[in-house]
């Protein structure tokens, strides 16, 4: 247990020449909800699992024994809820003389911030590191491996997803026909487009996406990019062109997160998929962020603030509502 926070720690707190103490603290702007599908659960652990449809139908030759065809089941994936919890101990005399005097006090919104930023760096880091099939979380406490296959136990995004009847493998990597995870750009958009454009259902019928919505690091080069590629997709343009034809993709919705640390990466996927209890990446909570009553050591008369949130992340399945790159020209 740490020490709570004391007089000699804040003592501009009690010093009256001090007129003013100002609060620095970082805003959490909420964005885990436009890319993740947000769900409550009251169950420790929820496991889900899919059907796939039928393949087409064949023909059929006079008095000849009609085909058959059954659905498949699909891949599991279970879903076990963690806390994550903070705690902020303060000297009774640090909280009377420094704290709640000078009004310093909101300490449940201070600790709400607290949790949300949790939610939000563990939401992007599933993007960030998703070439691959763990990760190391690195927590206020300790380094955390955490593991983040999917339902066919390959990483977000990769080349070879299997697909649920053995068939061909499905990629959910950008990619022209050539290269792998292109730079964003008009080139790339269309590399996008072209990846989603490929997807299948569990039998290998067509099952393209629509992607709508573009996920990258705020204030990177990607995003700039962006903003001026829909600009001349808005006026009917060919972005990056003087060409008078007009663009060959539609407008799309741009997400720029502060918790994405890649410059380079971005992501593409359709919302009506990705958003939904079938597909895309979950967030699956217990408890939402939970203030607890305050706690007074009597031996010491310490009080301790504290609060608390119950959930979990992960997918069972992205290659059919993702792309996502890398944006050099190489990484699978």
């Amino acid at each position: 247990m740490g020490a709570p926070l004391n007089l000699a720690q804040v003592g501009d707190a009690v010093d009256n020449s001090i007129q003013k103490i100002f609060k620095k603290v970082s805003a959490v702007e909420p964005k885990l909800k436009q890319f993740y599908n947000f769900r409550t659960t009251e169950d420790l652990i929820e496991k889900d699992s899919s059907m796939s449809g039928l393949k087409e139908a064949g023909f059929t030759t006079e008095n000849a024994e009609i085909v058959q065809d059954v659905p498949i089941q699909g891949y599991d994936k279970s879903y076990t809820q963690e806390s994550v919890d903070i705690d902020v101990p303060f000297s009774y005399q640090s909280w009377k003389f420094g704290i709640k005097k000078r009004n310093l006090n909101n300490i449940a919104t201070e600790i709400n911030k607290s949790l949300n930023r949790k939610k939000e760096k563990l939401a992007a880091e599933r993007l960030t590191n998703g070439f691959g099939t763990t990760y190391t979380h690195y927590d206020i406490r300790k380094n955390i491996t955490i593991t983040i296959t999917g339902g066919d136990s390959l990483e977000p995004w990769s080349t070879a997803h299997t697909r649920e009847d053995g068939g061909t493998n499905m990629s959910n990597v950008v990619y022209d026909g050539t290269t792998y995870s292109l730079p964003f750009d008009y080139a790339g958009v269309k590399a996008a487009h072209r990846t989603a454009s490929l997807f299948v259902d569990p039998r290998g019928n067509p099952n393209a996406a629509d992607l709508d919505t573009l996920i990258c690091k705020k204030g990177s080069s990607v995003y700039f990019k962006a903003m001026e590629i829909l600009a001349a997709i808005k006026n009917n343009k060919i972005p990056e062109s003087n060409d008078n034809d007009g663009s060959g993709v539609m407008a799309f919705k741009i997400i720029d997160n502060e918790y994405l640390t890649q410059d380079a990466y971005w992501g593409m996927f359709d919302s009506s998929r990705a958003l939904s209890d079938e597909q895309g990446f979950q967030f699956i909570e217990s408890e939402a962020n939970n203030i607890d009553p305050v706690h007074i050591v009597h031996k010491t008369r310490e009080m301790q603030f504290a609060g608390h949130s119950m959930f979990q992340l992960g997918h069972n399945d992205l290659v059919r509502s993702w792309v996502f790159s890398a944006g050099d020209s190489s990484t699978t």
